[in-house]
């Protein structure tokens, strides 16, 4: 895993038209806005993990949306996948603690890490170099997504969704019983 030197990085240019449309929603989820006079940059996924739950909910879908995607066209090996659905299972975990999760959405980046573990799985040439445009054309022919990888993928995201709901509600309950 590379350092924290991602959050100020250009994103890298692909000439893969999925891993290109991976990216683009990656940094758009994490870093889209420079904060002025800072080098922190946040995207929707800080943004809209303001909101209460609901917010963590929906940016843990497309999270999720963006995994399953790279998992149907790449060959990522099961490591990596699981890594790449920690990623997302982390963030949604600590993105439903207020505050605190929305600090840690603007620090850990969890779609451009899991760009950088699907990096190495994309075709050879679909990573363009930042010196220029690459005349590499290349064919992309997606892989099936495996039913026995894609449930275990729902269920854990379900679990960690569903547990944050209750804490979510039992914390609310201690803080107003009278």
């Amino acid at each position: 895993m590379k350092d924290s030197t991602f959050e100020t990085a250009p994103p890298p240019s692909y000439t893969d038209p999925v891993a290109q449309l991976l990216g683009r929603i990656a940094w758009l989820m994490d870093r889209a806005i420079t904060v002025p006079g800072t080098k922190v940059s946040v995207g929707l996924d800080a943004l809209i993990g303001l909101l209460p739950l609901g917010g963590d909910v929906l940016t843990g879908c497309v999270q999720t949306g963006l995994v399953l995607v790279a998992l149907s066209h790449y060959r990522v090996p099961r490591h990596v996948a699981v890594q790449m659905l920690a990623n997302v299972l982390l963030d949604v975990g600590v993105g439903t603690v207020p505050l605190l999760g929305d600090i840690f959405d603007v620090a850990f980046k969890a779609n451009t890490r899991n760009m950088q573990l699907l990096e190495p799985y994309l075709p050879p040439g679909a990573i363009r170099s930042r010196g220029g445009p690459s005349s590499v054309v290349i064919d992309v022919t997606p892989t099936r997504l495996r039913w026995r990888y894609l449930v275990p993928i729902i269920l854990a995201i379900v679990a960690t969704l569903t547990l944050a709901l209750v804490g979510f509600i039992t914390i609310v309950r201690w803080l107003f019983r009278s």
